[in-house]
């Protein structure tokens, strides 16, 4: 069955935080003198994805979450994909806006190792209708060219970018098509897009290929960008299912996991493929639009999956709403239970 985006329902991207994405584009050994008796052995740390969050764009919130989840948080989520022209794609609000806040450029550059998740669109809200099959010919190599050179310029050569993130929904302009001639073109454009950001002079930047796990399910292979352009898999799965659909307990997990195009699916893939998993987008869900509400269960899971399966990293949404873990106390203590002492 068909059915809507966990994202749409969840995480207000289309509301809230891209009114703001609109209107920010407009306006970052032995302890000495111990004796010879051994020093007691320290607990080995646990392997872990890299741990990530949504942040609501602001970097001010970064050390709240941090303080609330008992690590810190030196890999943070943030959008690109409300652009209303071209300048807008290749010009980031987050390199450019003259609030602080906003600059996550500089939050990056004033600690070493931090590093932006991007969710890069291909497009504008003012591209034409046949704009898959444009890019696919090259016509738009010099906006990605750009974009490359004020990245690397911004100190955020070494950034993920997750371009035309789920474009299996229908939920963003971006989307990879309805036709296998617009999936075929969509792939190509994208990874020439890939192509020019990999060349540019300085950069490292990781391009994650972004699906919406399980929803709706289109066949990865109709619109697969080629081994050449993709360095990741990423996943963004939200704890939600449809009604008649297994909700409780162990058969639900079970589903989740292994629907069509679901989080089994796509690791799969990736292996087939010889790339890493990511899950840059997971999160709780309120009880009206499928979820759970306050999960520990659905926390323990996800973590065990992406250690078992190697991911990269996976970014928890941690913004204003059902799914920020400041509103859901078990699985808070959950979440800091199993990241605190995890290794990156």
């Amino acid at each position: 069955m068909r059915f809507p985006s966990p994202t749409r329902l969840v995480r207000q991207v289309g509301g809230a935080a891209t009114a703001l994405a609109l209107a920010l584009t407009l306006t970052p050994g032995l302890t000495a003198g111990a004796s010879a008796a051994p020093a007691p052995a320290r607990k080995a740390a646990v392997a872990s994805p890299r741990t990530c969050t949504h942040a609501a764009h602001d970097v001010t919130q970064v050390p709240k979450l941090s303080k609330m989840v008992g690590r810190s948080y030196e890999c943070v989520l943030v959008f690109n994909d409300a652009a209303i022209s071209w300048r807008g794609v290749s010009d980031p609000w987050f390199i450019v806006h003259n609030d602080p806040k906003y600059r996550w450029d500089r939050w990056v550059q004033a600690k070493k190792g931090r590093q932006l998740v991007i969710a890069q669109s291909l497009i504008p809200a003012n591209a034409p209708a046949n704009w898959r099959s444009r890019g696919a010919k090259g016509q738009y190599d010099a906006v990605f060219r750009r974009l490359g050179k004020n990245l690397v310029k911004a100190g955020l050569g070494g950034s993920v970018i997750r371009l035309a993130h789920e474009g299996n929904g229908d939920w963003f302009r971006h989307r990879a098509g309805t036709s296998r001639k617009q999936q075929k073109a969509w792939a190509r454009y994208w990874a020439r897009a890939a192509r020019v950001l990999k060349a540019t002079p300085g950069s490292r930047f990781t391009l994650d290929l972004t699906v919406a796990a399980g929803s709706p399910v289109l066949p990865l292979a109709y619109w697969y960008p080629g081994d050449k352009a993709v360095d990741v898999i990423g996943a963004d799965f939200y704890d939600r299912v449809l009604p008649g659909q297994p909700s409780r307990g162990a058969a639900r997990w079970r589903f989740q996991r292994t629907q069509r195009g679901g989080l089994d699916d796509l690791a799969a893939f990736a292996r087939a493929h010889k790339k890493r998993l990511s899950i840059p987008e997971w999160g709780l869900a309120a009880r009206n639009v499928g979820g759970s509400g306050d999960d520990p269960a659905y926390i323990r899971d996800m973590i065990a999956f992406a250690r078992a399966n190697k991911v990269l990293y996976m970014g928890y949404w941690n913004s204003p709403g059902p799914s920020h873990l400041k509103n859901n106390p078990r699985s808070l203590r959950e979440y800091r239970r199993l990241v605190r002492n995890a290794r990156f």
